[in-house]
This record gives C-alpha cells, sequence and structure tokens, in this order.
C-alpha cells in the first residue's frame, strides 16, 4: 500500500506570509493513522532550509507530530544517522525549491533505495512543488528559469514512483498555462495541474483532490484531436466513480 500527497504550491507562513496548505497538511497526519507520527522534512532543494523547517516544524508539532530534519550536512557527515531518519518516518516531507537540485542531490547521495523502501513501508510521502515533481514521472517546472538556462518552463523528469505528470503553481489563464498548452500540443501527454493550495492523495492507486482553498483547483489538461482541454480533476473524479 502506497501513500502519497502531491502538493501543488502555497505558502506555509514561513516569515511573514500566510499559511495556505492547512487542510493538507491535517490530511497528511491523517493519512498515517496512529497517535503520534514521526514527520522528516527534508530540505534538499532548499535554499533556505532552514527557516523552512523551522515553520514545518511548528505546523507538525500543532499536529501531534514529532518532528526531524534531514539536510546535506547529515548526509554527507553520517549516512547511519540518514538511514535511520528515513526509516522511522511515518512521513516524509520533500520540501519546494528547485527540481534539479533535488533530484542531483537524490542520485548523488544514493537515497533512491531507501525511499523505495520507506515508500513499500507505507511511510506517507509529501511532496510541495518541487518536492511533488520528483514522485512522477515529470514535472513543469521553473528550475531552468530560476538558474538563467532557459526563458520558459520546461519539462523535468521525476522517479516515476508515481505514474503521473503533474504542473505545480498553474494559474488559470497565467503564463504558466499558456506555456503549457503550447508543450501539451507538443507532446500529447496528460498533465495534472494543481493551483496552489491544492494536492493529490494519492493512496491504494486511488486519487482524491485535497483542498486548503475552496477556490482553487485541480485540471486535467490535454490535447484532442487537436484542441487542447482543461478539464475540472474533481469533476473527473466524481464522474468516474458514479
Amino acid at each position: 500500500m502506497s501513500k502519497f500527497m502531491l502538493i501543488g504550491g502555497g505558502e506555509v507562513g514561513r516569515g511573514h506570509t500566510n499559511y495556505e496548505t492547512k487542510e493538507i497538511d491535517k490530511e497528511i497526519v491523517k493519512m498515517v493513522e496512529k497517535p503520534k507520527a514521526n514527520f522528516l522534512f527534508v530540505g534538499l532543494a532548499s535554499n533556505f532550509s532552514d527557516s523552512y523547517y523551522d515553520t514545518m516544524k511548528k505546523i507538525y508539532q500543532d499536529l501531534g507530530c514529532q518532528c526531524a530534519y534531514l539536510k546535506k550536512k547529515n548526509i554527507i557527515n553520517n549516512p547511519d544517522i540518514v538511514k535511520n531518519k528515513i526509516e522511522t518516518a511515518d512521513i516524509i516531507y520533500f520540501c519546494g525549491g528547485d527540481t534539479i537540485k533535488l533530484i542531483e542531490d537524490i542520485k548523488k547521495y544514493n537515497l533512491l533505495p531507501l525511499l523505495d523502501k520507506a515508500i513499500k513501508n507505507n511511510t506517507v510521502i509529501a511532496g510541495m512543488s518541487a518536492g511533488a515533481i520528483i514522485l512522477c514521472n515529470k514535472g513543469y517546472s521553473d528550475s531552468l528559469k530560476l538558474r538563467g538556462e532557459s526563458e520558459h518552463y520546461k519539462f523535468i523528469k521525476g522517479f516515476s514512483f508515481i505514474p503521473i505528470s503533474i504542473c505545480p503553481h498553474y494559474e488559470k489563464g497565467g503564463q504558466k498555462a499558456k506555456e503549457l498548452e503550447t508543450a501539451i500540443k507538443k507532446t500529447e501527454e496528460k498533465i495534472i495541474s494543481l493551483e496552489n493550495g491544492v494536492a493529490l492523495k494519492i493512496q491504494d492507486q486511488k486519487i482524491n483532490i485535497i483542498k486548503s482553498n475552496p477556490n482553487r483547483y485541480a485540471y486535467l489538461c490535454y490535447n484532442k484531436n487537436g484542441v487542447y482541454q482543461e478539464k475540472n480533476l474533481e469533476k473527473e473524479i466524481k464522474n468516474n466513480d458514479k
């Protein structure tokens, strides 16, 4: 049984930002199905992982969790501690940031076997934005834009733990949506696009939409006979369940 939460984006209250993922975080803890879960924050994607963790620690402690932090310093200096943290975690949370950096570090430090084992042991695997992309076949990312290597969003290949492709930080009618439409017409792929404050809960291969903001949505985007389609995924799931 595998348990995933793919979060499209949203502020977590770090600094002076709003807290936009409350209902999603609560659902992540519920997925563990035990009184006091062990929450492990993986900060490899972020350049501000310390303050990011401080914020997430407060959130998940308030939700009844015991919290731990995995950063590059741990991985380099003490592999045994890393192994223990991952094996004892009930929730592994990959934060947002640079998708390419996160993928490179996971490969470089040989974390994939530990992650694969955690998934098979029913650990809840949650990812925000870049952290969500790495769990899928691929994701529509701004990593190359942030690095100054492209002026456009690009698909980045993930580790394919989940056989879908996603677009986080989607905004209907926005620039990213316009570029995605062009990209989909070239690739003929189906993409699940998530607005901030929206997440995909995938448990036992069943997909549900979890929303912290009722006015934000998930979309299924694809090309049908040369015409771009953007459908409300929540409605599509309900229609398929009938």
